[in-house]
């Protein structure tokens, strides 16, 4: 097939990988894959094995106006190329409405809870405006196309009070040639020494922004020093779009915890097994929002690869499917507390992740694609 993927954001320059680019650059091996580019970012920061079209954007670094500002650019350019592919796959809100009034079929791959995803971006009272605005595009999207790909059951029990299109439930994944335990004198020598780690490290792993609870585990952590005084805290990760990680920073600093608390900034993917490794504990604190309760993401799937026991909080697809596999839920913070000491005593399999390599996710997705189409596989 001729398949035109238009992302969520920026395809090589983004921090952080997510879901398509690890899908993708593996079907390009079958099929000839063509991906917008949207330059949100000056650094490109990965390769690729699809074939980028540029959108002939104008450079603006800020997200929340980015889509707004080239709409016009982008829908001449996406409205020009559609009818030359079989398949387009979107997850791009603005993008996907030009996208629906083309000829060409469309897959909407909903790997987030895109009306709060996009109003994180936001200070109120623009937030709420946001989040109107994008619920509408989005059912306007999920009605033009021919079915919805999602990682999670709950995301379709969600999308199917929306429409009757087919949804195939396809869950994220990890790289097992580049996610795995690695031995201690290389975590010593990469990581503990590096950055004077205490007993126990508690760590995360991911993009900092404001979806994710790590103000209460800073705000927790003198409490945690008090059992565990040697205790600190690895957050491993980039700010994204916003000031939110330098807000971290500064409340960390305003309760004492320079020290404690070590921010690394971007690691890329394939450096990360020796920082996850390095954690005793890793940590999926996620605030009460649709867009973190219906997901999962591949952060626990990574921390269980490299044999890291996992407390986690508002992600009950991770913690149910993974309960007594080495993930603890927790839901306030004395609950945190007796979880982390049974965490502390977890032996964890790491077997447990194997069917989530990105090589079997791919042919399931690659299965979906024909499914929703109404083709076979070939």
């Amino acid at each position: 097939m001729k398949i035109l993927v238009i992302p969520t954001t920026d395809w090589i320059g983004h921090p952080v990988p997510n879901r398509l680019n690890f899908i993708f650059d593996r079907l390009s091996e079958r099929h000839e894959i063509d991906v917008c580019h949207f330059k949100l970012f000056e650094k490109k920061r990965r390769d690729t094995e699809c074939n980028l079209i540029s959108m002939d954007s104008k450079v603006n670094t800020d997200v929340s106006w980015y889509y707004i500002k080239n709409f016009r650019i982008h829908a001449s350019k996406i409205g020009n190329i559609a009818p030359d592919y079989d398949v387009i796959i979107s997850t791009n809100i603005i993008p996907s409405s030009v996208s629906s009034l083309q000829d060409t079929p469309i897959i909407i791959d909903y790997l987030d809870h895109f009306p709060q995803s996009a109003a994180s971006y936001y200070d109120k009272p623009l937030d709420k405006l946001a989040e109107n605005v994008v619920e509408w595009l989005t059912l306007f999207n999920i009605k033009k196309s021919h079915g919805l790909i999602t990682p999670t059951s709950r995301f379709k029990e969600f999308l199917r009070k929306r429409t009757d299109k087919g949804i195939k439930v396809v869950p994220n994944g990890l790289d097992l040639e580049k996610i795995g335990r690695v031995n201690t004198d290389e975590i010593d020598e990469k990581v503990r020494s590096r950055y004077s780690l205490g007993s126990p490290t508690l760590g995360y792993v991911g993009s900092l922004e404001r979806w994710i609870d790590l103000e209460d585990i800073i705000e927790l952590m003198p409490t945690i020093k008090k059992k565990y005084p040697e205790a600190s805290l690895l957050i491993v990760g980039p700010g994204l779009h916003t000031d939110h990680s330098q807000r971290l920073k500064e409340l960390s600093e305003n309760l004492g915890l320079e020290k404690d608390v070590i921010f690394t900034g971007r690691i890329n993917y394939e450096d990360l097994s020796p920082y996850i490794s390095a954690m005793d504990v890793g940590l999926n604190p996620r605030k009460t929002m649709k867009m973190n309760t219906l997901t999962m993401g591949s952060k626990v799937l990574s921390y269980l690869a490299c044999g890291v026991p996992v407390l986690s909080k508002n992600m009950p697809e991770a913690e149910k499917k993974f309960e007594d596999r080495g993930v603890h839920s927790y839901s306030s913070h004395d609950e945190f507390l007796k979880k982390l000491t049974r965490c502390l005593m977890d032996p964890i399999d790491t077997r447990v992740v194997n069917d989530y390599d990105w090589n079997i996710i791919c042919k399931k997705y690659e299965k979906a694609i024909y499914e929703l189409m109404g083709k076979n596989n070939q």
